[in-house]
Order: C-alpha cells, then sequence, then structure tokens
C-alpha cells in the first residue's frame, strides 16, 4: 500500500462519501427496519501493541455533545492506547461554510485543522467534533453529505454527529456509532486503508449504515498488526 497515497475511505455518510483525492470517508444510505442491528459493546478491546505512543488532539469546531466526546476519548485510549489532549474549542471556519447547502465542506476543515496543528510533531492526530452537516466531493456529486473525513497517512481528519443521529435507537446506539467512526478515521490517518476482515472497523460502509452498526467497533486481527508495524517503524 502506497503510505500517503490518499484514498476516498469512511465518513461513516448517511448520504455516501466523498471521493475527494487524499481523503477518506464513508457511505451509508438507510437503515432498514429489520436490519438494524445492536451494537456489540462486549467484544474484549484489544490495544494495539506499539514502540510509539500516539497522541490524538480532539478539537471541537463550533459545538459537540460533551457526553460523546468523553465516549471517543475513552475509545481512541481504550482501542489504540492513545494519549489524548483535549484543545480549547475554536469557531468553525468561514472559508468552510458551503451556503448552497448550508453545510460544511470537509475537505477544507481538513486544511483548516493541518494549518491549526501545524506546529506539532509530525506523528501527532487531529479530531476535529462539530456538530454541524458536513460535505465532500463524489463524482459525480459536486456536494455530498458524510459522517466524516480523513486523510490517508496524513494528521488530521473530522467527524460530525450530524447524520449519525438519524435513525439511532438511543443514546448508546448513537454513542457506540460515533465513537466507532471515530476511530475508524484515526485509522486512516494511520495509514489503513479499507478492509474486508468481517466486523472490523476499518471495513467500508459499501452504502449501508447497518455495516457500521453490525461491526465490532475493533480492529480485525489483519488491520491490528498491519497498525502495529505502522506504529513501530
Amino acid at each position: 500500500m502506497n503510505k500517503l497515497r490518499q484514498i476516498c475511505a469512511i465518513a461513516f455518510v448517511l448520504a455516501s462519501c466523498g471521493n475527494d483525492r487524499g481523503h477518506t470517508s464513508i457511505e451509508t444510505l438507510t437503515i432498514p427496519v429489520g436490519e438494524r442491528a445492536q451494537p456489540t459493546p462486549n467484544v474484549p478491546t484489544v490495544v494495539v501493541p506499539t514502540s510509539l505512543e500516539t497522541v490524538v488532539k480532539v478539537i471541537v469546531l463550533g459545538g459537540f455533545p460533551e457526553e460523546l466526546i468523553d465516549a471517543i476519548e475513552r475509545g481512541l485510549v481504550s482501542e489504540l492506547g492513545a494519549r489524548v489532549e483535549r484543545v480549547p474549542d475554536v469557531e468553525l471556519p468561514e472559508a468552510a461554510y458551503y451556503p448552497p447547502r448550508r453545510r460544511y465542506r470537509a475537505d477544507r476543515l481538513l486544511t483548516f485543522l493541518d494549518e491549526h496543528f501545524a506546529g506539532e510533531p509530525r506523528s501527532t492526530r487531529v479530531i476535529g467534533l462539530t456538530s454541524v452537516d458536513i460535505s465532500t466531493t463524489k463524482d459525480p456529486h459536486e456536494d455530498w453529505g458524510v459522517f466524516g473525513l480523513g486523510s490517508l497517512g496524513g494528521r488530521s481528519c473530522v467527524v460530525s454527529s450530524f447524520r449519525l443521529r438519524r435513525r439511532a435507537r438511543d443514546a448508546a446506539h448513537l454513542e457506540f456509532r460515533v465513537v466507532t467512526t471515530a476511530i475508524h478515521e484515526i485509522g486512516h490517518t494511520l495509514g489503513l486503508e479499507h478492509c474486508i476482515e468481517p466486523g472490523c472497523i476499518m471495513r467500508d460502509a459499501e452504502g449501508s449504515i447497518v455495516t457500521v452498526d453490525t461491526g465490532t467497533g475493533h480492529f480485525g486481527p489483519e488491520c491490528q498488526a498491519e497498525l502495529a508495524t505502522r506504529r513501530s517503524e
């Protein structure tokens, strides 16, 4: 795999994923009532061993539920053994706003985050959290709503709770979706592409939120091994 080649991957979107070159996102379309599965929180957590600690900066863009921030931080520590640091909230950058659809362009948010944290060590990762609707480009759509977007092998990713809330059964279900999305996006920044391992957190949604809802919320064995290798280089 090309370490720094950036692809369209997960955003966990209820509308679909962005194919902006250099970014990753996820697709989802509908949640048929009969296919909604409960999250699987009892799967043992596996902390990927590494000789290099991953530092993840968490920053809120405009606003984000505090309880979900706490859950994301716990998930990143549990699943990645990361050192998570909360930094002061900032307002959403006006340059990222897309007036025709009244939402924010995720790719521009990544540019903003990269610039905001330009002085950080290269190994530091950043996750921006927002409650507003975000989007990117997916052929033939100029503006396509997404759950999140990340740079493959880059520094930054962004996650929105806006679409993840749709048809969430309860607070626990929403938390599972948001935490899963956050870990998936950070996985992309650490160089992981989509995989086909059953239940793995890095699987492509393939057009349905069901893929997210029925996943384990954890890295599969192959992705664990690849991640351990990448983080020890």
